[in-house]
This record gives structure tokens, C-alpha cells and sequence, in this order.
């Protein structure tokens, strides 16, 4: 999937990235990259090389080449030993993992000449309070997402997106150094579209619908269902601009929707069915902390492919086949 957005990072740096501005910024003749939101590899080490790479090439002319230091950033539940565990041996940076949200300050202020975060800027730091709470109008009954929900759910979301966004923001804004680049992927939406209109909301709805049927059948509780969301957010370009233009530290560079290059979804009933595969290996750990082991969890994601294979015409008639990214290019004012 990052293999669509690389010449653009590619680009980026060969034309806004000024080394010997940034290094005298920071001190000294090492360049610091943070990877936000690293999880435990391998592709975090392909991205974290290419700009490794990139940076190295467009001044290997200097007469004392500079050291590269990369921090590798997640929650502090990640498995940092696997992640070290799988470090190339042959790595040309020093490396290191620093544990915390990234939804707040986790570096010091103005250590960092690059910033990179792949497929992590959606998931939101909490679940909205409102959706879970039977009082509100945004109470989320039934559902385990905003994508097929009423609006004042998707409003929820939203809020949630926007306060989290503007922390991160904020924080980076502090850690990065002036001049510093701030590269952000993730799944987003084209303005106008809405979740429920791509692949990837459809296949949600059906992993919902798996869940209401094992409800049904009293295999689990209405309680369960009604108190689970997934705390992840698709959000449009005007989102993001709003954002950025609120904070006032940054200058957008590049700011898009971009079609991933991949087409394995769109092969029909056994490509569809390859997304519940692919939403259990990117989630398992939530649904299964939530609604329990292994057991269920097969009966889960089973069930949501059968749903996948009945609806696959509807599904495969959708606006959006494949998710697209929202490739976010800031530089430090």
C-alpha cells in the first residue's frame, strides 16, 4: 500500500528538504526521524529505509555525512521486543523505541527533522464517550462503527477525530524543528464521499451483522455488542485543512487523496473475502480483549465472510473499491 505514495516522499524530499538548515535548527550532524505509530514491523523498517535513503543520496556530497537516528514511537502495549527482535542487522541509523500516544508530546522540544506516520493517523485515542452512552443522541446501539450509523454518531467521531488530530498536531509542532517535514498516510475518504459508500464499510457492516447473528443466538450478550466501537476514523481533505490551518505552525505542502495500487480486492467474491481476513489481522487484538478468544473470534469473522459472499455483487458495486490514502505533507513553520 505505501508503495503508491513513495516517489511522493521521494519528491518531498529532494525538493523541500533543506539538510544543513536543519541539522544547525537541531544541533549537531545527526538527523532524527520519528516513526509514529511503528507497530512491530517488517513494513515500518521498509519506510523508515526509503527515507533513510532518500535523505542519504540527496547529500552524499557532504564533506562529513551525517549519523541518522531513528525513533520508533508506539502505544505502550506494543511489543517493542519483537520490533528489535526484527531490526535489520545491517541497518545504516541507530535506532530506538520510545513507548506513548502519539496523540501527545512523546519527544523533546524541537529534537526531530522528520516525522512519518503510515496507516496510524486514523485510530482515535479512545472510543467516543457519546456513543456508548444510552443517553445520548449519539448512543451507537446495535452498531460497532459510524459508517452505516445515524449521523449524530458520525458527528461523534468526528469531534473525537478533530480533538485528536489537533493534539497531534500540536505536538508535533513542538518536537519538530523549524523546517522539519511532517509526513502523514492513512486511510481517508474523498471529499463528498461518505463510509458506508466504500468496500471497507461495507465489509465492516458485515462483521456487525456476524455480531447481531451471534446475539441472536444468545452466544453473546446485547451488552457486548452495544458497548463495542472501533476507534477509527476516515477522514475527508477539508478535515484534515481545517486542522492544519487551525494550528498556524505548519505550511501544506501536499495535502490529497491517493488511489492505493493495489487490486486484490477487486477480484470478486474470494478478493472480498480476503478484507474479513485482513480487518482480523489488523484488529484481533481489540475484538478479542472485548468479546473473548479464539472461538469467537472464528465465529466472528466467519460469519462476516459468509455475509462478504452474499452481498458481494452490492458490495463489488460500491464507489470505492479500495480505501483510499490520504497522503499529508506538513513543513515546520
Amino acid at each position: 500500500m505505501m508503495d503508491s505514495v513513495r516517489p511522493r516522499t521521494e519528491e518531498l524530499i529532494a525538493e523541500k528538504l533543506d539538510l544543513e538548515r536543519l541539522l544547525a535548527a537541531g544541533g549537531g550532524n545527526t538527523f532524527r526521524v520519528a516513526d509514529l505509530g511503528c507497530s512491530i514491523g517488517p513494513n515500518t523498517f521498509h519506510n523508515v529505509e526509503h527515507i533513510v535513503q532518500q535523505v542519504r543520496q540527496k547529500y552524499n556530497h557532504m564533506s562529513s555525512a551525517p549519523e541518522f537516528q531513528v525513533f520508533f514511537n508506539d502505544q505502550v502495549n506494543n511489543d517493542f521486543n519483537a520490533l528489535f527482535r526484527s531490526l535489520p542487522p545491517e541497518r545504516d541509523y541507530f535506532a530506538a523505541g520510545v513507548p506513548g500516544s502519539f496523540h501527545t508530546r512523546v519527544f523533546p522540544n524541537s529534537s526531530l527533522h522528520l516525522a512519518y506516520s503510515a496507516s496510524s493517523a486514523h485510530w482515535l485515542s479512545r472510543v467516543p464517550p457519546e456513543v456508548v452512552d444510552r443517553g445520548s443522541p449519539a448512543w451507537n446501539r446495535g452498531m460497532i462503527h459510524y459508517g452505516s450509523a445515524p449521523k449524530p454518531v458520525e458527528d461523534a467521531y468526528r469531534a473525537q477525530f478533530r480533538k485528536d488530530m489537533g493534539g497531534f498536531l500540536r505536538a508535533r509542532s513542538e518536537e519538530l524543528v523549524s523546517g522539519g517535514m511532517l509526513v502523514l498516510v492513512f486511510p481517508g475518504l474523498p471529499d463528498g464521499m461518505l463510509h458506508s459508500e466504500t468496500q471497507a464499510g461495507s465489509v465492516i457492516y458485515c462483521v456487525n451483522l456476524s455480531i447481531l447473528d451471534l446475539v441472536r443466538q444468545g452466544v453473546l450478550e446485547e451488552d457486548q455488542l452495544d458497548n463495542f466501537n472501533l476507534p477509527i476514523y476516515f477522514p475527508h481533505p477539508w478535515e484534515m485543512r481545517e486542522l492544519v490551518e487551525e494550528n498556524q505552525c505548519f505550511s501544506c505542502i501536499e495535502l490529497e487523496v491517493v488511489s492505493p495500487e493495489s487490486t486484490w480486492l477487486q477480484q470478486g467474491g474470494v478478493g472480498l473475502r480476503g478484507w474479513a481476513v485482513a480487518m482480523r489481522a489488523g484488529m484481533e487484538e481489540l475484538f478479542a480483549r472485548h468479546f473473548g478468544g479464539e472461538e469467537i473470534l472464528d465465529r466472528i469473522f466467519d460469519g462476516a465472510s459468509q455475509k462478504i459472499a452474499e452481498r458481494a455483487e452490492v458490495i463489488m458495486n460500491t464507489k470505492c473499491k479500495e480505501l483510499p490514502l490520504l497522503y499529508v505533507a506538513l513543513q515546520r513553520k
